[in-house]
């Protein structure tokens, strides 16, 4: 049994004693539904019992009634978002009547009731404004509702996930992994200061993990079909789980009584952008801009199927991007491609020569006579040296660089500029269909599906592959589809018993093939051995990666792949209201499923063709050896030269290749939760909030059993459920995981609010990619250099062939050199706390003002740990512990803790909310977080026990300002506006108008300083480079102008780390302008066309990306060629947009 704290335990206890002990006033916000709650008095202030009351949906005509206690409250709960009437009557006091009260999801809106004195037949009407205060939650949320989307200048693609940039808390999204595996293009994101793994999106209820990549969703509404978006960031309820960092709930838009839709088109091209942000490269942008053509249309529609009864929606969406996308990398010259390293500024050793462990090596020269003799030039290199002899030119090698183009930039690095068409289609369709049974039955039900195609080029083309150009898309073909539906709904038992409750279903099924499959390259044309097999999925280039060179071949170990990820999730929710008391309870099944043809391992290595790779080290040169170890200590001074001349050699670093041994190998997992929260409304001006969740994270299994465990014990593999081996292999998964949440809200008279609030939230990471492949399901072989100098492979000799194990009685042997991640025997998950104080004041001009401090805890936060790092600085591949024991060389892997996190913030708010029309939110978020491993997807940067305290530093994410500025404001000029409200010509051209806006101002994110490692000679872990004298920040941007002086920081060449920490120096900072502008004609009473232009990037300020922070990229070294990732798809400048939307 895994211990937990006894604080944690203990509280959970009390708390829900204390909830079974009260007697079930104030309404839950629900996830899915809303809630209106307040107090009823007469003139004097006293409270009214026995009032009726009732509230109507003005535009589905749902109607519920309540009656006011004996302390004169009423709770409306489990409301659909949506604006309402409410009526409120007795005898002897006139009728009231308040019209537009608005209602969110998982929010609580409070109207308060003063009856007079008079006849029923008499009702005092009022029109209510949309709640401004946080009169009734501890929470920190914010909400996104269908006006301010459809309004907002949203970027390329209009994805609603771009808005979390401008909201407190968050760290700018970013653009994540390629169309075919992120469909839907979710962005990513951070959430004070916790990782992107501990987010939880849940359209219409219902989760929508991608569940290969939790960090994203597998689906995204389309735009035009979102009625609401609430975000939760701090101090969530307890009926909110698995989200450490954000609870985001996500409501698709509903039909009514009456009819309505949109239909809309937006356009772009290379005439109405910017040239791109080329820096240092200026020469390129002359001639013709790369070409762009970007349309994406559509419509909605929604209306009654019977009044008052049924009703539906349904939102189309196309998406076409077609353009010419082009990138720069480094290619070796033709030179060094024929063995000519005479240009090198770093001696070029043979590995042959020397001793053993890499003294005394010899520096390459040329001889008369030698065929590449001719190659030198004795006028400049009279002893021929850094030359290599045409007889060790390695044949394969000459026939790979026969496809590498020669380089057509003049300069060392970022030498060769590729251009290529990218094509991308998108299809969507989101759907709902609502239907009011009867006065206490109501039930929803929505679907959607989004089909996808892609065709991405390399910067090699066919002829050699590599890295896909345009950064958005794996390289060849892409296409799937993926699919969402739910089912929900809602039954009063008594007015204040109600249930809940919602099952939803999605599947994921996504493929993507590079070019060059059906041909055995590596095998049958290059002719290395081991290499390819005869599968499809085997087939193809093989990989070459070379240290600060690009890679040739298939340029990452995951493809091709073929997947089908399904998942299901099935909510139930009971709510009782008893005098102040509001209880809700529920429960929450979660299914989810990977089922994939993908030969990945997570921890990297080479994929199903082979691969090898070509490092620095080979060719150089040890200086100094520790006589104590017999271990390398400095090493001689190297460039990407030196892993050039290790490709010419045919001498590889590393090699090795990934065996999948079933066509297609499959995973499920089942997690699932009970909570249960009371909130308490003390007098007239207090509301408590208070609750626990239990979870439980089961073990993933395979269809027909268990997963995989390696014992560290034996040092085999343990195939659960086979033979002797139980089902869960005596992996212990803790099941006292409980959640206690805490809030309370306190208001001091009309205009002040005080909040509060606490929540412990288990981390809901489940790793459950990294389980997919383990083992024998996937066999990768992993051979790597010992100590940097030595060869691991050669071309010529290949890659050994497999051993593929007998389960046998389910305890197997696995070979020292192929790798393993997994769950350990003791999954000890940790939490993640949070918690914040907050004051919200109503202020003049309809504004509202807010401060607060939020913070986050991570305590025993869960991420990858090799236990086979290496543990002695030096020691290469013998200081790693397993080495030690059984002699086992290959990474090992553990899903386990790896330290703690904290986030400290001040978040300030001024709002003004849509009257008049104006809206405008200010935001400001000044924030500091520190973590071990940001990333539960991640490793620690260093492994070593010794020096695990290295790894806590700033985050990557961390951004010490953020500012946040959105409006919308229609010009106060034409009909039915402040001036010029008569007509007429003037009135006419001036009328019509909206400005709106979007405005960010960030921080630079922080990065690390690295160094080559091989002096460090520590497997598993990243050196950071010494820092000898001051940084200058010279502000440099482009080739050949540094960012900092690179002058300030060396290269490490003996046996220690850098004297940098992690995540000290910081990039430039980010200002970002988004703009648009929109003139609507009333074609009609009831139809409106927009004419819209938008200007993303308005300003055309570059967003400076970190500059090249590796010491041994020589002259690129502290130059910024690149921009940040601001969720825009590779295209940063300025970028005009025009459209027209029709609406009625």
């Amino acid at each position: 049994m895994i211990a937990r704290t006894p604080s944690r335990a203990f509280s959970s206890l009390c708390l829900g004693v204390l909830l079974i002990v009260l007697v079930p006033r104030d309404s839950a916000a629900q996830v899915l539904y809303g809630s209106v709650v307040g107090d009823v008095k007469d003139a004097t202030g006293g409270a009214l019992p026995g009032v009726t009351l009732i509230i109507t949906n003005t535009d589905q005509g749902l109607s519920r009634e309540a009656v006011t206690d004996a302390g004169g409250h009423f709770t409306f709960s489990n409301l659909p978002s949506g604006v309402y009437g409410l009526k409120a009557s007795q005898q002897g006091f006139k009728g009231f009547e308040q019209k537009e009260v608005t209602v969110t999801i998982n929010a609580v809106t409070r109207v308060d009731v003063t009856l007079e004195i008079g006849s029923m037949g008499e009702t005092v009407s009022v029109s209510a404004e949309r709640p401004r205060l946080q009169t009734d939650t501890a929470e920190v949320h914010e909400s996104l509702v269908a006006e301010e989307l459809v309004n907002a200048p949203v970027p390329l693609g209009r994805n609603y996930q771009q808005m979390y940039r401008m909201l407190p808390g968050f760290a700018p999204p970013a653009n994540s992994h390629s169309i075919p595996s992120n469909p839907s293009r979710s962005l990513e994101f951070t959430v004070n200061g916790t990782s992107d793994d501990q987010n939880n999106t849940r359209i219409d209820g219902v989760s929508t993990y991608n569940v290969q990549l939790p960090h994203v969703s597998s689906y995204v509404p389309t735009l035009e079909a979102i009625e609401e978006v609430n975000v939760v960031t701090s101090s969530m309820g307890a009926e909110q789980g698995l989200a450490g960092g954000a609870a985001i709930n996500v409501r698709t838009k509903s039909g009514s009584n009456a009819f309505h839709g949109s239909g809309f088109e937006y356009f772009t091209n290379q005439d109405l952008k910017a040239w791109p942000m080329r820096f240092g490269d200026a020469a390129l942008n002359t001639g013709k801009k790369p070409e762009v053509s970007y349309n994406q249309y559509g419509g909605t529609i929604g209306g009654r199927i019977k009044e008052n009864k049924a009703f539906f929606f349904v939102s189309y969406e196309g998406t076409r991007d077609h353009r010419v996308v082009d990138t720069t990398v480094t290619v070796p010259t033709q030179a060094m491609l024929r063995g000519d390293f005479s240009g090198s500024d770093s001696p070029i050793y043979d590995p042959l020569s020397g001793n053993a462990d890499g003294t005394g090596r010899t520096q390459f020269r040329v001889l008369p006579g030698d065929a590449n003799y001719g190659l030198c030039n004795t006028a400049t290199n009279p002893n021929c040296l850094n030359i290599i002899p045409a007889a060790r030119m390695d044949p394969i090698a000459k026939q790979i660089a026969s496809h590498i183009p020669a380089n057509n930039i003049d300069r060392a690095s970022r030498n060769y500029f590729a251009q290529a068409p990218f094509q991308s289609e998108r299809r969507q369709v989101d759907t709902r269909v609502d239907y009011n049974v009867n006065s206490k039955f109501n039930l929803a039900g929505t679907f959607g599906v989004l089909h996808f195609k892609t065709s991405v080029p390399t910067v090699f083309g066919d002829e050699a592959i590599g890295q896909p150009i345009g950064g958005s898309s794996n390289p060849g073909h892409g296409h799937g589809n993926t699919y969402r539906t739910t089912v929900m709904g809602t039954y009063i038992f008594t007015p204040t018993f109600l249930m809940d409750a919602h099952f939803g279903w999605a599947k994921q099924g996504t493929a993507s093939e590079q070019p060059g499959l059906g041909t055995n390259i590596g095998s049958d044309v290059l002719g290395i051995p081991g290499t390819n097999g005869s599968r499809l999925f085997e087939s193809g280039w093989p990989t070459f990666e070379f240290e600060d060179f690009a890679t040739v071949g298939v340029n990452e170990n995951f493809m091709p792949y073929y997947r089908h990820d399904p998942q299901s999730q099935y909510v139930v929710n009971f709510n009782w209201v008893k005098q102040t008391h509001n209880l809700r309870f529920g429960a929450d099944f979660y299914q989810m499923g990977l089922n994939h043809a993908q030969a990945e391992f997570i921890t990297g290595g080479f994929g199903a063709q082979g691969g090898f790779g070509f490092d620095r080290g080979i060719t150089e040169r040890c200086e100094v050896v520790d006589p104590a170890t017999g271990n390398c200590q400095v090493t001689s001074a190297g460039s990407r030269s030196n892993s050039a001349a290790a490709f010419v050699l045919g001498l590889a670093s590393r090699s090795g290749r990934t065996l999948q041994v079933p066509d297609e190998y499959s995973v499920r997992a089942h997690p699932f939760s009970f909570y249960v929260r009371d909130r308490w409304t003390i007098g007239d001006n207090l509301t408590l909030d208070y609750g626990t969740r239990w979870e439980y994270f089961p073990l993933p299994t395979r269809p027909d059993r268990g997963i995989e465990r390696y014992d560290v014990n034996t040092n085999q593999v343990l195939l659960c459920g086979i033979g002797s081996v139980p089902t869960d292999c005596g992996i212990k998964a803790s099941k006292t995981l409980f959640a206690p949440r805490v809030g309370m809200a306190y208001r001091i008279g009309d205009t002040w609010v005080v909040r509060a609030g606490y929540g412990l939230t288990n981390d809901p990471y489940y790793g459950i990619e990294i389980v997919r492949a383990n083992y024998p399901i996937l066999t990768q072989l992993k051979r790597e250099s010992p100590d940097g100098l030595t060869p691991a492979a050669t071309l010529a000799g290949g890659i050994p062939g497999f051993v593929v194990p007998d389960p046998g009685n389910g305890v197997i042997d696995i070979p020292s050199d192929y790798a393993w991640a997994g769950y350990p025997e003791e999954l000890d998950r940790g939490y993640i706390q949070s918690w914040n104080f907050t004051v919200q004041r109503e202020l003049p001009g309809k504004f509202t003002g807010q401060i607060g401090y939020v913070g986050t805890h991570s305590t025993r936060q869960l991420g990858l740990v090799d236990i086979n790092a290496g543990q002695i600085i030096g020691a290469g591949e013998d200081g790693r512990s397993l080495q030690q024991l059984y002699g086992r060389t290959a990474s090992t892997v553990f899903l386990r803790p790896v330290g703690s996190g904290q986030y400290h913030s001040m978040q300030a708010q001024l709002h003004r909310r849509f009257a008049d029309g104006l809206s405008l939110s200010m935001n400001y978020t000044l924030a500091r977080a520190k973590s071990d491993n940001e990333n539960s997807s991640f490793q620690p940067a260093v492994q070593a026990v010794q020096y695990l305290s290295r790894n806590y530093a700033l985050t990557s994410t961390d951004r010490t300002h953020n500012v946040g500025i959105t409006s919308v404001w229609e010009l106060p000029f034409g009909r039915d506006r402040r001036w010029l409200s008569d007509g007429g010509v003037l009135s006419y051209i001036v009328g019509g108008w909206q400005v709106n806006n979007m405005i960010s101002i960030l921080s630079g994110p922080p990065f690390t300083v690295l160094a080559d490692g091989t002096s460090l000679n520590l497997p598993g872990s990243t050196q950071t480079a010494d820092q000898v004298k001051p940084v200058v920040k010279l502000g440099g941007v482009g080739s050949g102008t540094p960012y900092y002086d690179p002058s300030s920081w060396a290269e490490v060449n003996e046996a220690r780390f850098g004297n940098t920490a992690h995540n000290y120096m910081r990039a430039p900072g980010a200002f970002n302008w988004d703009f648009g502008l929109t003139r609507e004609f009333s074609l009609t009473s009831n139809v409106k066309l927009q004419f819209r232009m938008e200007a993303f990037n308005f300003t055309n300020t570059p967003h400076l990306g970190i500059p090249d922070n590796d010491i041994g990229d020589g002259e690129d070294f502290m130059t910024i060629t690149g921009v940040q990732d601001l969720a825009r798809e590779g295209i940063d400048e300025r970028q005009f947009r025009l459209g027209f939307r029709l609406v009625f």
